[in-house]
């Protein structure tokens, strides 16, 4: 995939091909936008629409934390062994920092869970104040971590990594370990938004099976998108 998505830093040229990473980077930006937005624009007595900000927030949060964990236990380690034994130290510091800014993450993601619960449960300026906060915290310090990771760690994958090695990789360990029903869910988290001439390609590739998944998954899906987003203007994250 060559078109870089909205937000997306660069797409260093190498054997590997990176379409998937590319678009669940595109998804995390495009969620944090409505988040953002929702805290923002959600009145403070529209509990339902509160409830389902929880429940998108707990997909998204879950779907991160399944990329990190990947990348923390299967790229990162097959990176450094790599460019330890060429004795690159510029890309062994890149790596480095790659394990820290992950670290750095999950404490706002729990942050911003604890603001959506607590305004899932009543009305409260301070909880929407603090959580409109953490929220613009969160989009600012992922979405440097995004960029940062297609500038530099990408470019690092495509100078060490052939691109068998990689589909291999992506095949046993990357696309593991989601259940049928959270693949029926990340389908269609993957899609939104995205633009036709991205999703396409990449759908005729992954073949029926996840054809069938996604229509599944759409409808249940769109309903939480709209419940959630109710108050988000359809610009937003597109």
């Amino acid at each position: 995939m060559t078109t870089l998505l909205p937000g997306q830093a660069a797409a260093p040229a190498g054997p590997a091909d990176l379409s998937m990473m590319y678009v669940l980077h595109h998804g995390f930006r495009r969620d944090l936008a409505r988040f953002v937005a929702a805290a923002r624009l959600t009145p403070l007595d529209e509990r339902a629409t509160w409830r389902a900000l929880l429940e998108r927030w707990d997909l998204f949060a879950r779907l991160l934390h399944d990329h990190h964990h990947k990348e923390d236990e299967h790229l990162w380690p097959l990176l450094r062994g790599k460019v330890e034994a060429a004795g690159d130290l510029d890309a062994a510091r890149v790596l480095d920092e790659m394990e820290a800014e992950h670290a750095t993450i999950d404490p706002l993601l729990e942050a911003v869970r604890s603001g959506f619960s607590s305004l899932a449960a009543g009305p409260s300026p301070t909880a929407q104040t603090g959580l409109a906060a953490d929220l613009a915290r969160a989009r600012d310090e992922l979405g440097a971590h995004l960029g940062h990771e297609e500038q530099d760690a990408i470019e690092i994958l495509q100078r060490y990594v052939p691109g068998e090695e990689w589909a291999e990789l992506e095949r046993t360990e990357l696309r593991g370990g989601l259940a049928p029903g959270d693949l029926v869910r990340l389908l269609p988290w993957c899609v939104e938004a995205l633009p036709d001439e991205v999703s396409r390609p990449l759908l005729a590739e992954a073949g029926l099976p996840f054809r069938v998944l996604l229509r599944l998954g759409r409808p249940r899906f769109g309903r939480l998108e709209r419940a959630a987003f109710v108050f988000v203007p359809e610009d937003v994250g597109a």
